[in-house]
């Protein structure tokens, strides 16, 4: 039940076109670089699937260290997904049918947490390719086999190559997820994020 939530929901948002393959390219600071320079980082973004499930959800993010919180808004502009991150977890909760998530149900909606850690995930909103490479080592050949995950790097604002684009492919099931950042803001300053962690509790 649900996933079938989960995937009933990305249905309602809305239809994603064909993509193509990007180039990798490396970024230019790394993450602990980041982190003693700046104390959070906020932003905008998209989140686009095509194949047998298919809708784009537009998001803002709020990073601090370790932890992000993600805000998802359907096509309607109303508020439907609340996600959380922190390094070993993801929690999820539907707002539109009042549903909570656990990091099992939501990988239908993030397919991206069958190869990477959820660490993974802020590294990326942070701008730095995440080195994901040694769980998917771990992860059996018959899955890893059919699965292609891309990043692309291009100008944004005063940054010639930012991190922009993650492409997440399954050949078998013909599903492609694309993420893409059209606005980061790495701050000196804290974020809130217990405010926003009470937004997904009962």
């Amino acid at each position: 039940m649900l996933r079938t939530g989960l995937l009933a929901l990305l249905t309602f948002m809305g239809c994603a076109g064909p993509g193509r393959q990007l180039l990798l390219l490396t970024p230019q600071k790394s993450y602990p670089e980041l982190l003693e320079e700046y104390r959070s980082c906020t932003g905008k973004g998209s989140i686009d699937t095509s194949g047998p499930i298919r809708g784009i959800l537009s998001f803002t993010y709020k990073s601090q260290r370790d932890s992000t919180f993600f805000q998802f808004t359907d096509a309607l502009g109303r508020k439907a997904l609340l996600m959380w991150i922190t390094p070993n977890t993801v929690t999820a909760r539907n707002l539109i049918d009042n549903k909570q998530y656990g990091y099992d149900q939501i990988m239908d909606f993030f397919p991206f947490l069958k190869i990477m850690e959820p660490s993974d995930i802020t590294e990326f909103l942070w701008g730095v390719e995440p080195d994901y490479r040694e769980k998917f080592k771990s992860v059996d050949p018959s899955i890893t086999q059919h699965i292609v995950l891309e990043f692309t790097s291009e100008k944004m604002g005063e940054e010639p190559r930012a991190l922009v684009a993650a492409k997440f492919q399954d050949k078998e099931s013909n599903q492609t997820v694309r993420v893409k950042i059209r606005n980061r803001n790495r701050n000196t300053d804290h974020v809130n994020l217990k405010k926003v962690w009470k937004l997904l509790q009962y």
